[in-house]
């Protein structure tokens, strides 16, 4: 593998694990039907209207963040197979994607046919860290559940990102994180599987801190911690743990180390 532009020779992923992340994501992508790969106008209603609100979800915290999108140039870094990329261009925004996996770029490129997009949205096979893309050509990147597949060289794709953007963009991140100790542990007992791949793991705050040397501002907003109880519980009772949640944080930030998921806003 060659070393890409702004990616340190010391910050290189290695090419058997590459090939076995493409491998995977090609596979789950190729058993997509064009059925899977159509949105209902419901759901891209839901973002078109997000708004800040106790009961969000991430996705739902990430575009009230984000709106209004009309005639910005959004980067879906590590696209897969294109929903959050629809979502995007749906809201108005010019998009840009790219992902790892061309089974998965084929799959964007189609479900942006089937939703009446294709010409609000460009797909590539890149390889984070070493996309190509001109520095300062986009307002707003985004990323969703893509950092923890890249935690050995987080640092440079940080940069990356912060080179990407225009002065004073905004990149958006949705990661699983476990910062409890207690948490991991209990965990790994549980005899279910963890991950997807075999080199992803959930991010804690230390994989977060070099944002900090790439943007201006960090904001770090966090979800899922008694809502997980629903397994349990049952579906009905997810609202009510979401804004108890919500609330929570707020009124105990020691607590935010128990929750499972984080929303980051990272500004130039």
């Amino acid at each position: 593998m060659s070393v890409g532009r702004g990616l340190r020779k010391q910050d290189m992923v290695s090419g058997d694990r590459i090939e076995s992340e493409r491998e995977f994501f090609d596979q789950e992508a190729a058993t997509l039907t064009d059925e899977d790969l159509f949105l209902p106008e419901s759901r891209i209603r839901r973002y078109r209207l997000a708004c800040p609100s106790p009961l969000n979800i991430p996705l739902d915290s990430l575009f009230a963040h984000l709106l209004p999108l009309e005639g910005k140039n959004v980067l879906d870094y590590g696209c897969g197979n294109g929903e959050n990329s629809i979502l995007l261009a749906a809201c108005g925004a010019q998009v840009t994607a790219f992902d790892l996996s061309p089974v998965s770029v084929a799959k964007t490129r189609r479900r942006a046919e089937l939703n009446g997009l294709a010409a609000r949205v460009t797909v590539d096979v890149h390889q984070a860290g070493q996309t190509g893309y001109a520095p300062a050509s986009f307002d707003v990147v985004v990323g969703i559940a893509v950092l923890h597949h890249l935690h050995t060289i987080l640092p440079a794709i940080y940069e990356e990102v912060a080179r990407l953007l225009k002065p004073g963009g905004t990149a958006a991140f949705i990661e699983p994180v476990a910062n409890s100790p207690l948490l991991r542990a209990l965990r790994s007992m549980v005899p279910v599987k963890r991950h997807a791949t075999e080199d992803e793991i959930q991010l804690v705050y230390k994989h977060l801190e070099p944002l900090r040397s790439s943007f201006s501002s960090v904001e770090i907003f966090h979800f899922y911690c008694l809502e997980r109880l629903h397994r349990i519980l049952g579906k009905r009772v997810r609202k009510p743990l979401r804004w108890l949640d919500y609330h929570g944080q707020q009124l105990f930030p020691f607590l935010r180390r128990f929750y499972g998921q984080v929303l980051i806003i990272a500004r130039n």
